[in-house]
């Protein structure tokens, strides 16, 4: 943490508030990002129980697996993700411009958006890449067969996966990384990675300060966590 940095912590704590540490926007933000909140089943390795996915707060989609630990079931939920993730990413393949390269002497086309996932925080891009490790090299034939389109989805995640490993890149953003990349706040970094805590802290509720929003946000039976890692007691509900 640079002196600026925790500057700027000391100020939030000071001030109850979130401070900005930047003038600019130093990310780039799809004007269509696909949102992917992912919950994972307690004490299970990478075992998905339910994702809200949608790129728009009119078209959502709740995806549910009733017993995580059935394979069957989570293959199922693998091709349900297909089946929005996969044409949202072909809607980008539809509008192509002309560039001169060579001097002039040729052109190539090139795609003029593309698109972008956004997580809740890190332990999402974690899940996206273990996910898709985990359905790439399955096959649509022999044993356990699965939809065509699970080995697809898992190429895709590993690629978004990888490319949120370079610095700068947008293609896969953990929007916690996105908001401390602007805002200080007056907690540790490990607290940061909670979103509805650094929510908090950015905007309070009118008469709670930064660090009570965020206390408040911390408690699931009033806040349900953003993901993956979810509660043991509220698996069991």
């Amino acid at each position: 943490m640079s002196t600026l940095r925790a500057l700027a912590k000391a100020q939030a704590l000071a001030a109850g508030v979130a401070q900005p540490v930047a003038t600019v926007r130093h990310l780039h933000l799809s004007t269509r990002p696909l949102v992917l909140v992912p919950l994972t089943m307690a004490g299970e390795a990478n075992a998905p129980l339910a994702a809200l996915v949608g790129d728009a707060p009119d078209a959502v989609r709740l995806l549910l697996v009733p017993q995580p630990r059935n394979r069957d079931q989570r293959f199922a939920f693998a091709a349900e993700l297909a089946g929005i993730v996969l044409p949202y990413l072909d809607s980008f393949r539809g509008d192509t411009e002309a560039v001169a390269v060579d001097r002039g002497r040729d052109v190539r086309h090139r795609y003029v958006d593309a698109p972008q996932l956004v997580v809740p925080n890190p332990a999402g891009i974690t899940f996206l890449r273990l996910f898709g490790r985990s359905t790439r090299f399955r096959r649509p034939d022999g044993e356990y067969p699965v939809h065509p389109s699970v080995p697809l989805l898992g190429r895709w995640l590993t690629f978004f996966a990888e490319r949120a490993e370079h610095a700068g890149s947008s293609a896969l953003v953990a929007l916690t990384d996105a908001l401390t990349l602007h805002w200080a706040t007056g907690q540790s970094a490990v607290e940061d990675l909670h979103l509805p805590a650094v929510l908090g802290w950015i905007d309070p509720p009118p008469g709670l300060t930064g660090a009570r929003a965020a206390a408040r946000a911390e408690d699931p039976a009033l806040c349900p966590p953003a993901g993956p890692a979810t509660d043991p007691e509220f698996d069991n509900r």
